[in-house]
Order: C-alpha cells, then structure tokens, then sequence
C-alpha cells in the first residue's frame, strides 16, 4: 500500500470522530449554556457567549465533515463545495469572535 492510501484510510474515521465528538459538544454546551454560565458578573451574556461557541464548534463539525467524508466520496472539487466550505469557516470564525467578546463581556 501507498502511503496516500493509508494516510486517506485513517483520515476518515479519524475525522468523523472529532466531527462527532465536536457535534456533541456543540449540542451539550447549547443545552448547559445556562449551568455554564451561572457563575458569571452578568449570566445573560455568558450564556449567549456560550451559545456562540457552540455554534462554532457545530461549523466547524459540518466543515470537517464536507472536507473529510464528502471530500473523499465526491472526488472532484466544484465551486458549490468550495463555496459550502467557505461558508462554514466564516460562521465558524465569526462564531468564535462573539464568543470571546461575549465571554469578555460577561466576566
């Protein structure tokens, strides 16, 4: 075997795992946004910044997901693709930076 072979016969399950594992997190944190966030100055912010990082992590979930399964099974690249990958990076990132200023602002 190649070493592309195996590399692309570990990356795949490798990569639905973090996606899953990434997935349920995402789902935990938005239902225990309010647990999380009860010992905050101001728990109403920090339950929104917890909401938004648990958006990012579901982006970036669907991202790994379209990269490493769908990638693999549709071969070919086309601009929808791209354009869904992109996507979800920007909600990912833009999720991220709420959170923090979210997170910063709750404190």
């Amino acid at each position: 075997m190649t070493f592309r072979r195996v590399v692309g016969a570990l990356v795949t399950p490798v990569g639905s795992a973090v996606a899953l594992l990434l997935m349920v997190t995402a789902l935990w944190a938005w239902g225990r946004a309010g647990w999380i966030a009860a010992d905050a100055t101001r728990p109403d912010v920090a339950r929104w910044a917890v909401r938004s990082a648990a958006v990012a992590a579901g982006a970036i979930a669907q991202l790994l997901l379209l990269t490493f399964i769908a990638g693999r099974v549709y071969r070919h690249r086309n601009f929808n693709s791209d354009v869904a990958r992109l996507t979800m990076g920007l909600v990912a990132g833009i999720a991220i930076v709420s959170a923090v200023a979210l997170g910063l602002a709750g404190r």
